[in-house]
């Protein structure tokens, strides 16, 4: 799903020798690239994108003065995007140590807190430490940011490791019991699971993955440094005013560093 908004620049020069200057030409539009996640980027009923993440995301790109275009996509086809085209903006991306060159980075603008869960009618899958849940089964988003931490730590796909296109997939093949476990940010967890009908009070965690601040991220690609620059002007002034805490507030549910 593609929405555009649009912002038309007029040329106020004054007309030299009789002829008029040429108009001036408005900047290409930013891709803003959103992964449907409650509560940071979703559409509603009529359509309309909604999230804290999106908020923050519309202030900081009204105050630069830039024309911009959303687009909604599951998570892995967002992440290949970015990394290869310019003047693409992810609105939450999990600031990692292997990404930390690849992107500027706008934030942090919340905490991700990952757990593994297991459904409260399954006690007998316990992981009193990460190697445990090697006997099971973990449901994971693709290249989700969980999926490449339990990767680097040992975890096969295919055999520890079963990747799901989104997390509506995810969720299924808990509650199917196709798999024993989930990683899932605790706070989307809780959204995602309000949205596809399934109760949060069903599942628990058992062990805690990861902690990481989540941030908007622009990659470092040639053309980029001017645009990077300008947005973290406006971040910084925005984190300054007290915008970023007045938009936070309004979303209780997100942790925020």
């Amino acid at each position: 799903m593609i929405q555009r908004r649009q912002l038309l620049i007029a040329s106020a020069l004054p007309f030299a020798g009789g002829l008029a200057p040429a108009p001036l030409r408005a900047a290409e539009p930013v891709s803003v690239l959103l992964e449907p996640v409650p509560p940071f980027s979703y559409a509603d009923a009529e359509g309309r994108t909604r999230g804290y993440a999106v908020e923050l995301m519309e202030e900081l790109l009204r105050r630069s003065g830039l024309d911009y275009q959303i687009e909604f996509n599951s998570w892995a086809r967002i992440y290949q995007r970015a990394l290869t085209q310019p003047r693409t903006l992810v609105v939450s991306i999990a600031r990692l140590p292997e990404r930390e060159a690849l992107f500027h980075w706008f934030g942090p603008t919340a905490a991700r807190r990952v757990y593994l869960y297991r459904l409260k009618s399954r006690p007998e899958i316990t992981v009193p430490k990460l190697e445990a849940a090697k006997a099971y089964t973990t449901a994971v988003v693709r290249e989700d940011a969980a999926e490449r931490e339990l990767l680097a730590r040992g975890f096969v796909l295919g055999q520890h490791l079963d990747r799901s296109p989104d997390h509506a997939a995810m969720l299924r093949k808990l509650f199917m019991q196709r798999n024993e476990l989930i990683a899932a940010n605790s706070t989307v967890a809780a959204a995602m699971m309000e949205r596809f009908g399934y109760d949060f009070q069903q599942i628990e965690p058992v062990y805690k993955l990861s902690e990481v601040s989540l941030y908007m991220g622009l990659r470092r690609l040639d053309g980029n440094q001017a645009l990077a620059a300008q947005l973290q002007r406006h971040w910084e002034a925005m984190r300054r005013d007290g915008t970023v805490n007045t938009i936070a507030s309004r979303y209780p549910q997100v942790q925020v560093d």
